[in-house]
């Protein structure tokens, strides 16, 4: 099943102390290029702690609504609560800057007026790399790719474990070194449940970063 989304994301991270900072996520996701259709909108919010340079650890509280959009659209919206938590490594292979991201997600889906609950886990990789080390002298501008593979954990009615995965490739733009900007494209997979619907959405992606403290 092919479909066209349309996304923005908006990260701010806040630092209260030397290794603590809070965390703020707002994604209005739609389902349709122009932005006209409701397809999910998630909110997340957590603290984070640098353990080194390189390691942090985060863990948070997040809410999702998802609509009734699509050519196999769900029964009815129905809304999310999950607590997660993660573990972020950040290193340096020559012009290659990576992160890699593991987080674990308690979730609790409504359906029917009750609330069923889930547990997933998420491998999340990102490779950045500056446009003058690919021999485009702009110094702001650089190219980043990530990949992300969602799996269920524990006994589903249907017995799945795949749960989705995304691939995204953006463009990057430095305005500061608190703001920057992503733009590009995104292929979500999405195995829908006991039906075994494939969703394959192309995805334009709009990403927003602003730090502060």
């Amino acid at each position: 099943m092919e479909q066209s989304h349309a996304w923005l994301q908006l990260f701010g991270e806040q630092r209260v102390s030397k290794r603590w900072a809070l965390h703020l996520e707002a994604q209005p996701r739609r389902a349709d290029l122009g932005g006209r259709t409701p397809q999910q909108t998630l909110v997340r919010t957590g603290l984070l702690y640098d353990v080194t340079p390189g390691t942090r650890l985060g863990f948070g509280h997040a809410f999702a609504h998802t609509s009734v959009y699509g050519e196999a659209p769900a029964a009815a919206p129905f809304g999310e609560h999950r607590i997660w938590q993660q573990l972020t490594l950040a290193s340096r292979t020559g012009a290659v800057t990576w992160q890699h991201r593991f987080r674990a997600e308690q979730r609790w889906l409504e359906q029917g007026g009750a609330w069923r609950f889930r547990q997933r886990a998420r491998a999340f990789t990102r490779a950045s790399v500056d446009a003058p080390s690919l021999g485009v002298p702009v110094k702001r501008a650089y190219l980043t790719t990530h990949g992300e593979l969602f799996a269920q954990i524990g006994a589903t009615p249907d017995g799945q474990v795949f749960d989705q995965s995304r691939v995204a490739v953006q463009g990057g733009w430095r305005f500061s070194p608190r703001l920057r900007v992503e733009a590009g494209y995104l292929q979500q997979l999405i195995q829908r449940g006991g039906s075994r619907t494939t969703e394959n959405n192309h995805t334009l992606l709009v990403s927003v970063f602003a730090t502060g403290g």
